[in-house]
């Protein structure tokens, strides 16, 4: 199997980390198309986004709350969803929450930052902060004293920690979320977590600043969903409109 895979996408990094959790064989190919353009990815997948799970036949799946799905049914030990059905609904919201919450304020944060000379930036980045620090409280309540968010580590677990661990960047002080804070330190201590970690630490290196890491050849953006939702909710609508006159969003190619 193949996967197409970006280290610093979370999406990415959740189904790599599934698929070394579990021991399956896959040869990594980092793409993200809209920095690098490379048409491979885009033939694999109509979004041309990561990640995308190349099968031994060819056929492909994409999206990573699919692809864990499918890795859960095709190899089904170790086990990465709970048991009992009324969990695996409970482990299927939080990995919602992490895909759609903390995706889009953690996104929102980053352009306040990329666009910092904008009217809106210092706004924005305390709605992102302050909107953040509200989804790191529900994830703390729904751990609580638990090792891990279930019996045993889920995707909840590999959803979160692509995004608990970015608060500090934020300003966001974890003192807050003790429960969190020690569970990081738990995650960082599973192979397939700390080698997610050292595979982002040696990607951001190599970012010399935001722009790098959003904008691309063209100097167009990325824009998805609920990344699009988040600042029009928010009022910063007019950032949003002048991002597009600008010319400067680009959204999934040939979406369906």
């Amino acid at each position: 199997m193949k996967l197409f895979t970006y280290a610093t996408s979370p999406y990415a990094r959740k189904a790599q980390m599934a698929l070394e959790f579990k021991g399956v064989e896959f040869e990594p190919i980092e793409r993200c198309y809209s920095l690098d353009r490379k048409e491979d990815l885009r033939a694999a997948s109509e979004r041309a986004e990561v990640p995308v799970l190349v099968l031994d036949d060819g056929r492909t799946i994409s999206d990573s709350t699919i692809i864990c799905e499918y890795l859960e049914d095709a190899f089904p030990t170790p086990p990465l969803f709970p048991k009992d059905p009324f969990a695996r609904a409970e482990m299927r919201s939080i990995e919602e929450l992490c895909d759609r919450g903390f995706d889009a304020v953690s996104y929102g944060y980053w352009m306040s930052q990329l666009r910092k000379d904008s009217p809106e930036a210092d706004a924005m980045a305390r709605a992102a902060r302050d909107e953040f620090a509200q989804l790191l409280a529900r994830l703390e309540s729904a751990l609580g004293e638990r090792q891990f968010f279930f019996d045993t580590i889920s995707i909840a677990d590999l959803s979160a920690i692509c995004y608990v661990p970015s608060a500090p960047a934020m300003n966001i002080a974890m003192d807050r979320y003790p429960h969190l804070g020690a569970w990081v330190q738990r995650m960082r201590q599973v192979a397939a977590v700390a080698a997610d970690n050292q595979r982002l630490k040696r990607a951001l290196a190599k970012v010399h600043d935001i722009a790098s890491e959003l904008e691309g050849p063209d100097g167009k953006i990325h824009w998805r969903d609920a990344r699009l939702e988040w600042p029009v909710r928010k009022g910063f609508i007019d950032l949003v409109m002048r991002e597009f006159r600008a010319d400067k969003m680009m959204f999934p190619p040939d979406a369906c």
